[in-house]
């Protein structure tokens, strides 16, 4: 796997946000005919893709599926999956070479993300499935699953991210997002604010999309995401099988975290959970004060956390967060990825109080005392390479 992710990087290089349909589309022209028969869905937003993606796939286990999501977390195959499972890491590396070939005799230019996403495209087309569900890389107009006319699309949250990119107020990012709206398309959204409610219901009716919005068939606290998650996935799964979507059947016991996982190693129980943004952690930290996972005392003993390269402010104010949460006693560490939190930065950090800031992570989980309950949090990519370093 090791050796696939350095090939890749040494051709394709580090992934990063390269806006534009142009280069996937002379990738991709000869494979999209192939998926005129397949329901497309799209799901775009801030916060909730990755769960929302998967939960609905789950649902769809008895139909023949495609599933793209990004970034990957521990294994690149993370980031093509079907209704068997992920693909076979022989099978992939088969597909990236065939992929590669076209590109070189055709003389694309793709970055690492487009490349990734012609291979899966390339390899979903060999037995074109019933569905193709696709998990958006970074905003949604001129991402590269915008090639294709979503049939339906799904939006679980909005909030601010990736400023600089999609623009500084939510409506403009809601614009983003919703550029993945074709007409004849079905939004089904569960998006809180009444202002983005209609902002939503303008664009829509601007394409000529249809629109539902599952905050009129429910109410739920925005802290609960995984149930939010699950009602959207569920409203999806009786829209694509034509049946009556009762949203009270949906809400049900979502086991916390499910998506990302549990373990316990070495003394220890790990949870992982990413909340890479300020939204994110919000929601996180309300979630442990809620009536849902109430707590007398600190429900983790150690919370250890690192960012992805973000802007000072939202650094600060997330950490301000999970210092005045009580969840936990908070560790602030780096990990060594092209996306960390550069060093100056972690500098900058380190005088803010109430917190310890740890370069070498490892040899201060060994030095702690046995049985205790770790969570891991913030960025996805420091999530990956400490389970990788947990692994090992």
């Amino acid at each position: 796997m090791q050796e696939l992710l350095d090939w890749l990087l040494t051709h394709y290089g580090q992934e990063h946000m390269r806006p534009g349909l142009d280069r996937i589309g002379k990738a991709l022209k000869k494979i999209l005919p192939e998926f005129h028969q397949t329901k497309i869905v799209i799901i775009a937003g801030t916060n909730g893709k990755g769960e929302t993606t998967l939960r609905l796939s789950k649902h769809l286990e008895s139909h023949s599926h495609c599933v793209w999501t990004s970034p990957h977390i521990e294994r690149i195959t993370e980031r093509f999956r079907s209704e068997c499972g992920e693909i076979d890491l022989d099978e992939l590396k088969r597909v990236i070479q065939e992929c590669h070939e076209v590109v070189l005799a055709e003389k694309l230019e793709l970055s690492f993300y487009e490349f990734l996403f012609f291979a899966f495209c390339k390899w979903a087309s060999k037995n074109p499935p019933e569905y193709l569900l696709l998990e958006v890389g970074l905003g949604g107009k001129l991402d590269a699953v915008n090639i294709f006319d979503a049939d339906l699309v799904l939006l679980p949250s909005i909030s601010r991210d990736h400023q600089e990119i999609l623009g500084k107020r939510l409506d403009q990012i809601l614009r983003e997002k919703l550029g993945t709206l074709r007409a004849n398309s079905l939004l089904i959204h569960f998006l809180e604010s009444q202002y983005l409610c209609e902002s939503a219901q303008r664009v829509a009716q601007a394409v000529g999309a249809k629109i539902i919005s599952l905050k009129n068939e429910m109410n739920l606290p925005d802290y609960e995401f995984s149930l939010r998650n699950e009602v959207l996935a569920g409203a999806a799964y009786c829209h694509l099988m034509n049946k009556t979507f009762i949203a009270q059947e949906w809400v049900k016991a979502v086991s916390f975290l499910a998506h990302r996982g549990e373990v316990r190693k070495n003394t220890h129980e790990w949870i992982f959970f990413g909340s890479h943004n300020v939204d994110g952690m919000r929601k996180l930290i309300q979630f442990l004060h809620s009536g849902t996972y109430n707590f007398s005392r600190p429900p983790y003993d150690l919370v250890i956390m690192a960012f992805s390269k973000r802007n000072l402010w939202d650094l600060r104010v997330m950490l301000k967060m999970a210092r005045k949460s009580g969840i936990g006693k908070v560790v602030v560490t780096t990990f060594d990825h092209p996306k960390a939190m550069p060093a100056d930065i972690m500098e900058a950090l380190s005088h803010e109080e109430g917190l310890e800031f740890v370069q070498d992570i490892v040899l201060y989980v060994q030095g702690q005392n046995k049985n205790q309950r770790i969570l891991v949090t913030g960025s996805y990519y420091f999530i990956g390479s400490f389970s990788k370093l947990l692994g090992s």
